[in-house]
């Protein structure tokens, strides 16, 4: 980037690329050295050798020599027999005059062969590496873990906030805002008062640029800015995060990457994101994976999960993490597929285990089938109820398929079963147009929903615009798409906010 005697203003990827190169120059410099001196330390164990090979000789010459120069002399002459005819350079013929008779024995002779091995062999890779750029890489990792096993500690201290000193959390209202992440990995935050509630089958109004199809919404929620979230990625691995440190943006920008606000890998997806209010002792955490496995894991495990990462699952071959909900023991876990069937069971008949298990098997799905979306429902107990679990009347699952299709169910039409079944029909499709389950959703008859594309268009609208139907009917569109476009996720605006 420059020479060093001009300042420089560097991105951070100009920066990393700068001190690599230097570092690849410092190490082709290191070589160059290096190799002059085995070059010149080869050159004169090879002239002591020829000495050594005509020590007699070598002596008679030294002897008879009426002074030192006069032997130099001798020795490096190219014409003559014996000693006379070795033609030793000027730098060997010095190294053989400082020989000590005690050194020319059958024992140096080895030693000097030895040495003559191992100077050709370091020779060798040296050449190498002022030769082959990809040697010269290798030596720049190994270097690189060298510094980070003796360097890469741990931080010892801790940096606290004096007595009465603000935080950041502190000088941050606790407002409600949407957060939206999208398929190529950015993020952004904006306030709900931006979405007021709209019609049923109307278009809605842009949630986020579409210009690509990296700006794919993924996941929509609302939130406290207080909040923490949970983000969890395809491969087990979970970050925390106060929901005020993600950036705000407008309805039509592309946010942040991922990377620029938490160490996500670039091969890794997200694709849970949680918000979390308190961390109680009597909740938990329920996984979903899409080939159908499932675990409980208390929600005080992850209450100091920061955004350095945690590894939350262990995933079979080919599998991907994709949901993640919180629960109590008094809770119903509601499975739905993408070819329309659905099982509910216990949380309590789900035993809890820790952060790295892999969990046990949530539904028995069919051939080509996958985990459509997973659910928490809140059993209420009825004593005049045969059964002790009956819900309420104004609560339903809202079920939406990809193609803009929905409806709401009430949830006792979900009977609870055990673990691991085939499960019920939750939906029927459309005779045109090939369409699956996009997801489904817990909502009361009063609350209000935020309806959100793959190509970023937002619905708000009510629920009880939406008309309860039974499990086998098709329902009725919803939200009208345009033709390459379709239904990614489904928000629930609390209550307390809906009136916003």
């Amino acid at each position: 980037m420059g020479n060093g005697t001009v300042p420089q203003r560097f991105t951070l990827r100009q920066a990393l690329d700068t001190f690599l190169e230097f570092r690849f120059s410092t190490i082709r410099r290191r070589s160059a050295f290096h190799l002059r001196k085995v070059e010149s330390r080869t050159h004169i164990v090879e002239g002591l050798i020829k000495a050594l090979e005509s020590a007699d000789d070598v002596i008679e010459l030294i002897r008879s020599a009426p002074d030192q120069a006069e032997a130099k002399a001798s020795l490096t002459n190219p014409e003559g027999d014996g000693a006379s005819g070795l033609g030793l350079s000027q730098q060997q013929a010095d190294a053989v005059l400082k020989l000590q008779l005690s050194q020319l024995t059958r024992r140096n002779m080895g030693k000097l062969l030895d040495e003559q091995r191992t100077l050709a062999h370091s020779q060798l890779e040296l050449d190498n590496l002022m030769n082959n750029d990809s040697a010269v890489r290798d030596v720049m990792i190994e270097d690189f873990k060298e510094m980070k096993a003796k360097f890469g500690i741990p931080r010892r201290t801790q940096i606290q906030p004096g007595e009465n000193e603000l935080e950041d959390i502190d000088l941050v209202k606790n407002s409600r805002s949407v957060i939206v992440v999208t398929r190529g990995g950015y993020i952004k935050r904006m306030p709900l008062k931006t979405f007021e509630s709209q019609g049923r089958g109307t278009r809605g109004k842009k949630g986020t640029s579409s210009a690509s199809a990296d700006n794919e919404v993924s996941h929509c929620f609302t939130c406290n800015d207080h909040d923490t979230l949970l983000m969890s990625t395809q491969r087990g691995v979970a970050f925390g995060l106060r929901a005020f440190q993600v950036p705000t943006g407008t309805r039509t920008a592309k946010g942040v990457p991922i990377p620029s606000v938490l160490p996500v890998k670039t091969d890794d997806v997200v694709t849970s994101v949680l918000s979390v209010s308190e961390f109680s002792d009597d909740e938990y955490i329920v996984l979903a994976t899409e080939q159908g496995w499932i675990k409980k894991t208390p929600l005080k495990a992850f209450e100091n999960l920061s955004s350095r990462g945690l590894i939350i699952a262990s995933l079979n071959e080919g599998d991907r993490l994709r949901w993640c909900q919180k629960c109590t023991d008094d809770d119903d876990i509601l499975i739905g597929s993408k070819l329309g069937m659905a099982t509910r069971f216990q949380t309590e008949k789900l035993r809890s285990t820790g952060r790295t298990s892999r969990g046990v098997r949530s539904m028995k799905l069919k051939e080509g089938d996958t985990v459509a979306d997973m659910n928490v429902l809140q059993r209420r107990v009825n004593d005049d109820s045969p059964s002790k679990d009956e819900s309420s009347p104004d609560e339903y699952i809202l079920t939406l398929t990809s193609n803009g299709y929905g409806k709401r169910i009430q949830t006792n039409e979900f009977r609870t079963t055990a673990r691991g079944g085939v499960g019920v029909i939750c939906m029927k499709f459309k005779a045109s147009g090939k369409d699956n389950v996009s997801c489904l959703r817990v909502v009361d008859v009063d609350d209000e929903v935020m309806v959100i594309t793959a190509k970023g268009v937002m619905v708000r609208q009510k629920v009880k615009d939406i008309p309860s139907q039974g499990r086998a009917a098709t329902g009725v569109l919803v939200q009208k798409l345009d033709p390459d476009d379709s239904i990614a996720s489904v928000s629930l605006v609390p209550q307390k906010v809906a009136t916003d």
